[in-house]
C-alpha cells in the first residue's frame, strides 16, 4: 500500500467516524446563521456594485445584521436546523426555502412599517429579494455538500454487500429507507425471492435474486436483511430457510419494524442486528394477563433472592412495568448486584431498589433483612444449578438449595409474605444428580407449608428446563470455543433439553406467581426438546463457518449425575390446564405425611451441619425416593 493511499484511507476512517455521531444542533444553527450573514454581505457587495453605491470591504451597515437578525429568529422557531444533515433530502430544501421564503415575507412587513412611519424604508424591497434569491442555495447546498461527503466516504469504506429477503410492500420500504440512509456497514445489491413471477425483476435498478442463485463461493452477497415482522412469520412456519441461508455462509441481520426505526432521529444501519440462537427457536409470544399482574404486583414491597444472576435479575426488569413501590435484591455476589444496580439506575423510575449482600442460608442475617423490609412478595430464586459442580460439592448444594430455600420459606410466614414462589428447574423429576434432588426436597418443602393453615402465605413452584444464554448454560459456552475455532465439546451426540429465552421464562414466573392458590407446580411448556447436538450445528453456522470443516465437534460423555434426556413431569403426576396456555398445573404429591417430612428434614440439616457428604447424601435419597444416580455419578 503507497503511503498517499494510506494516509486517505486513515482521513476518511477518520471523518466517516467523526459522522457518525450526529452534529450537535446548535452547531448546525450556528453554521445556518453564518450562511445567512455571508447571503445578506455577497447582497451588499452586489447591490453596491450595481448601483454605484460605495462599498468598503471592512464596514458592515447595520442593515446586514438587523436581516441576519431575524433570519436567526425564524430558524430557531421553525428548527430548520433540526435534521441529520447526512441524511438531507427534498424535504430539506423545501424546509429551507420556506423558512428563507416566511424571512423575505417578514422583512417586507417590517419594511413597509418602516416606511409608513419614517417615510423611508431601511433597506430596498429588491435588494431583500436579492438576499433571499442567494440565501436558499448556500443553505441548501451546505446540507447537499455534507450528504455528499458522507456518501464519498461511505463509497470509499469496506462495506458487506445485503440482500434484502422478500419483495413485499414492506421490504421495499425497508430497502428505499436503509438508500436513503447510505449505512456505512452495507451495501444493498438486490433482492432475495423464490417465486417465479419475481425472478429476473428489477427493483430500485437491482436484482431480484433467487435461493439458487446464492452460492458459498459466489459472493453475490454477504448478508442478509430481513424484518422482525417476517422473522417471527418465519420462527412459526418455516426456518428452513434460515438454514439454508447460514449454510451458504451468509449473516443474516433482523431490523426493527418499520414504526420503531423510520424516526429520523433513529434511521441508521447501526439499527440491524445480527441474529442469534435464541432467534431460530420457534416462538410465539407470550401474552401476559397484564390487570391480573397489576393487581398482584402494584405497589407492593418485593423481594428476589438471587437478585444478581440470569433468572433473578430478569425477574426484577420484568416487575418493573407493573410499579411495584420497592424490589428488594438479595445476592451474596458482591460485583453481580453492584452491575444490577447500576443498570437500574438508569431505568428512570421511581420505584425503590434495596440492595442486599447476604447469604440465603444465613437464618439470622435474613431474619433481620426480612425485619427491616417486611416484603409482601418473595421470588425465591437464589440456588447453585451445575449439575456437575454440585455432585461435587454436594453439602453446600443440600445448604444452600435445600436450606436456603427452608429459611426464606419460613421467613415469609414469620413475616406474613403475601405470596412465595419458588424457581425449580425441570431437573428436580425423577432426579439423577444431586442438584436435581435438592431442587425437588425444595419443592416437597414448599408443598408442606403450603399445607398447613396457620398462616396466611400463598405457596407456588415453577419449574422450567434450561434457560437460554443465562449464566453458565451450554449457549455462551460454545460461543467461547466458537470464538477460539474450536473444537465444540459435546457430551453425547443424543442428549437432548429443553430450552426457553430469560424472558419467556421470567414472564412466565410472573404469570404463575399471580395464579398461585397454595402449592401448586406450575410446569411451562417449553416446547419441544432440541438437541444438543443441532444447537452446536446451529451456532456454528451462525457464526458464518461450517460445522465439521471450519468448526470439529467432539464427544466427551456424559458427565457425572448428567441425564440423555430431561423430564418437566414426573411418572406419577398429571397436570390441570390454567388459563394461560404455556403454564400447567403439575399434580405432585409427597410419599411421607407432614411429621416424617419434617423429621427427615431435621436429620438432613443435623448431618448437613457435621459436612459428612456420605450421610448427608444417603438422608436425602430418603427424602427424594426417586433419586436415582446415574452410573459416573460421584457418590
Amino acid at each position: 500500500m503507497s503511503w498517499p493511499t494510506k494516509y486517505k484511507k486513515i482521513y476518511l476512517k477518520g471523518i466517516h467516524s467523526l459522522l457518525q455521531n450526529y452534529m450537535p444542533r446548535g452547531f448546525i444553527f450556528a453554521i445556518d446563521v453564518i450562511l445567512a450573514f455571508i447571503a445578506a454581505y455577497i447582497t451588499y457587495f452586489l447591490v453596491s456594485s450595481i448601483t454605484g453605491l460605495p462599498f468598503e470591504f471592512f464596514r458592515i451597515p447595520w442593515q446586514i445584521f438587523f436581516v441576519v437578525g431575524v433570519q436567526a429568529l425564524i430558524m430557531a422557531i421553525a428548527k430548520s436546523y433540526a435534521g441529520i444533515v447526512r441524511y438531507s433530502s427534498l424535504k430539506d430544501a423545501a424546509k429551507q426555502f420556506q423558512v428563507v421564503a416566511l424571512c423575505l415575507f417578514v422583512l417586507l412587513i417590517i419594511n413597509q412599517i418602516w416606511f409608513l412611519i419614517d417615510g423611508q424604508r431601511f433597506i430596498s424591497n429588491q435588494t431583500l429579494i436579492v438576499y433571499a434569491i442567494i440565501a436558499f442555495p448556500l443553505l441548501f447546498i451546505f446540507r447537499v455538500l455534507v450528504k455528499g461527503t458522507y456518501e464519498m466516504i461511505i463509497r470509499d469504506s469496506p462495506t458487506s454487500r445485503a440482500l434484502i429477503l422478500g419483495v413485499t410492500h414492506e421490504d421495499v420500504a425497508m430497502a428505499s429507507g436503509l438508500m436513503e440512509q447510505k449505512g456505512a456497514s452495507f451495501s444493498l445489491v438486490g433482492f432475495l425471492d423464490n417465486e417465479d413471477k419475481t425472478k429476473k425483476n428489477h427493483i430500485f435498478g437491482m436484482p431480484v435474486y433467487s435461493l439458487d442463485q446464492l452460492k458459498p463461493d459466489n459472493k453475490i452477497a454477504d448478508a442478509i436483511i430481513i424484518n422482525d415482522h417476517k422473522l417471527l412469520k418465519l420462527q412459526k412456519s418455516d426456518t428452513t430457510i434460515l438454514s439454508q441461508l447460514l449454510d451458504k455462509k451468509l449473516k443474516i441481520y433482523k431490523l426493527p419494524e418499520l414504526q420503531s426505526w423510520m424516526k429520523p432521529a433513529e434511521s441508521d444501519f447501526e439499527r440491524l442486528k445480527e441474529i442469534n440462537i435464541e432467534d431460530l427457536l420457534q416462538r410465539s409470544p407470550i401474552k401476559l394477563n397484564n390487570a391480573k399482574l397489576f393487581s398482584i404486583y402494584q405497589h407492593k414491597t418485593i423481594m428476589v433472592t438471587g437478585a444478581a444472576g440470569s433468572i433473578g435479575s430478569e425477574i426484577v426488569r420484568q416487575l418493573i412495568p407493573f410499579n411495584p413501590d420497592r424490589i428488594i435484591l438479595v445476592d451474596q455476589a458482591e460485583s453481580p448486584l453492584h452491575e444490577l444496580s447500576l443498570e437500574l439506575v438508569n431505568k428512570n423510575t421511581k420505584i425503590q431498589f434495596e440492595k442486599v449482600i447476604a447469604n440465603v442460608r444465613n437464618r439470622k442475617r435474613m431474619q433481620q433483612v426480612f425485619e427491616l423490609f417486611r416484603p409482601e412478595i418473595v421470588f425465591h430464586a437464589a440456588a447453585y444449578k451445575h449439575v456437575p459442580m454440585m455432585e461435587l460439592n454436594g453439602i453446600e448444594a443440600i445448604s444452600v438449595n435445600f436450606f436456603g430455600t427452608h429459611n426464606i420459606a419460613e421467613l415469609a410466614v414469620e413475616y406474613e409474605a403475601e405470596r412465595f414462589i419458588l424457581v425449580s428447574t425441570d431437573k428436580a423429576v425423577n432426579p439423577t444428580n444431586i442438584m436435581g434432588a435438592t431442587k425437588r426436597s425444595a419443592e416437597l418443602f414448599i408443598q408442606h407449608l403450603s399445607n398447613q393453615t396457620n398462616h396466611k402465605t400463598t405457596f407456588g413452584t415453577t419449574r422450567f428446563g434450561n434457560v437460554l444464554g443465562s449464566n453458565g448454560s451450554v449457549v455462551p459456552y460454545f460461543k467461547k470455543q466458537i470464538a477460539a475455532g474450536g473444537p465444540i465439546t459435546v457430551t453425547h451426540p443424543d442428549i437432548t433439553r429443553y430450552f426457553m429465552t430469560i424472558d419467556e421464562a421470567c414472564q412466565l414466573v410472573l404469570e404463575a406467581g399471580a395464579m398461585a392458590h397454595g402449592g401448586e407446580i406450575f410446569v411451562f411448556d417449553m416446547g419441544k426438546p432440541i438437541k444438543i447436538l443441532d444447537l452446536a450445528h446451529q451456532m456454528i453456522r451462525l457464526s458464518g463457518r461450517v460445522p465439521e470443516d471450519d468448526i470439529k465437534i467432539e464427544f466427551t460423555g456424559l458427565r457425572p449425575g448428567e441425564k440423555l434426556y430431561e423430564e418437566l413431569l414426573a411418572d406419577e403426576e398429571n397436570t390441570t390446564k390454567t388459563h394461560h396456555e404455556k403454564i400447567l398445573i403439575g399434580h405432585a404429591t409427597s410419599r411421607f405425611s407432614g411429621e416424617e417430612l419434617i423429621e427427615l428434614c431435621n436429620q438432613l440439616k443435623e448431618i448437613t451441619n457435621t459436612y459428612n457428604d456420605i450421610k448427608a447424601v444417603k438422608i436425602l435419597k430418603k427424602l427424594v425416593p426417586e433419586y436415582k444416580q446415574t452410573k459416573n455419578a460421584a457418590w
